[in-house]
C-alpha cells in the first residue's frame, strides 16, 4: 500500500472515530459562553473561519519535517491569531520561518454569525511580506472568505479561500476537528492550491491533546495527492497556546 492510500486510510480512521465516539456535549444556550477549556483546540494549519474574541491570542508553532523525492528538510511554522475587537482579528503567518518566500499579515472581519455563534461568515484582506528567497521584493495583495460550521458539540469545521490576483492564483483550506473528550481532538485537514497551469491538494490527519485549560500538543502527517506538489510527506509536531 503506497503513501497515498495509507494517508487516506489514516484520514477514514480520523473521520470514523471523531464521528462515532465523540458524546454529545450539552447544548450551549445564547448566555453561556464555554470556558477556555471547554473550546475546541485550532488546527494545525489552517487559520480559523472567524476572528477570536476581543483580547484573545493564540500562538501555534509547528515542527515540520519535509520529505520531497528522498531529499528531508526540517522548518517552523509559526501563525499568531489575535482578537483586536469584536467581530475584528489579526493574523501574522509564517508557514515555514527557513524555506517559505513570504510571510503573511491578515485582518480578518466577521460579516455573519449565526444563533449561538454555531456558524459564521468572515472576509479578509491579507498581505504577503517577502520573508524569504525571493528575486523581486515585491509584496502581494489577496482577499477571500473563511467560514466555520458547529453542525454539533463535538464536531466544527473551519474553512477559507484566498485569491491572489497577482498570480491569478486561488487557495483553500479546510479543517475538521472533533472533540472526543476534553483532552483529545482528532483532526483533517486539506489544503491545496488552484491556478491556471496546475492544481494541488495535500491531506493531514492528527490528533492534538490538551495538556491544560491554554496549553495543546498535536502530532500529524501531511501527504501530497496530486503530481504537482512542494512535497511528498510532512510529519508536523505543533504547541498551542491560548490566552
Amino acid at each position: 500500500m503506497n503513501g497515498k492510500y495509507m494517508c487516506l486510510s489514516a484520514c477514514t480512521a480520523v473521520l470514523v472515530l471523531g464521528l462515532t465516539l465523540a458524546p454529545q456535549l450539552h447544548a450551549q444556550t445564547k448566555d453561556e459562553q464555554p470556558e477556555q477549556g471547554e473550546r475546541f483546540v485550532h488546527p494545525f494549519l489552517a487559520h480559523m473561519g472567524m476572528p477570536d474574541e476581543p483580547g484573545e491570542v493564540s500562538l501555534r508553532t509547528t515542527a515540520i519535517k519535509s520529505q520531497y523525492q528522498g531529499d528531508t528538510e526540517s522548518d517552523l511554522a509559526v501563525h499568531v491569531e489575535a482578537g483586536l475587537a469584536r467581530r475584528l482579528g489579526l493574523h501574522v503567518r509564517a508557514d515555514g520561518i527557513n524555506h517559505e518566500a513570504y510571510s503573511e499579515v491578515m485582518l480578518q472581519y466577521g460579516l455573519l454569525y449565526g444563533p449561538h455563534e454555531r456558524y459564521g461568515l468572515s472576509v479578509f484582506g491579507q498581505v504577503s511580506v517577502p520573508t524569504g528567497d525571493v528575486k523581486n521584493n515585491e509584496y502581494k495583495g489577496l482577499f477571500g472568505g473563511s467560514y466555520m460550521l458547529m453542525p454539533a458539540d463535538f464536531v466544527v469545521l473551519n474553512g477559507n479561500v484566498h485569491y491572489n490576483p497577482k498570480d491569478d492564483m486561488a487557495e483553500y483550506e479546510d479543517a475538521l476537528v472533533f472533540r472526543q473528550n476534553e483532552k483529545f481532538f482528532p483532526i483533517v485537514e486539506v489544503r491545496g492550491e488552484i491556478t491556471t497551469d496546475y492544481t494541488t491538494a495535500y491531506v493531514l490527519p492528527g490528533m492534538k491533546f490538551r495538556l491544560s485549560p491554554t496549553m495543546a500538543f498535536g502530532v500529524g502527517a501531511q501527504i501530497a495527492l496530486t503530481n504537482e506538489r512542494e512535497y511528498d510527506t510532512q510529519a508536523l509536531l505543533t504547541l498551542e497556546i491560548v490566552r
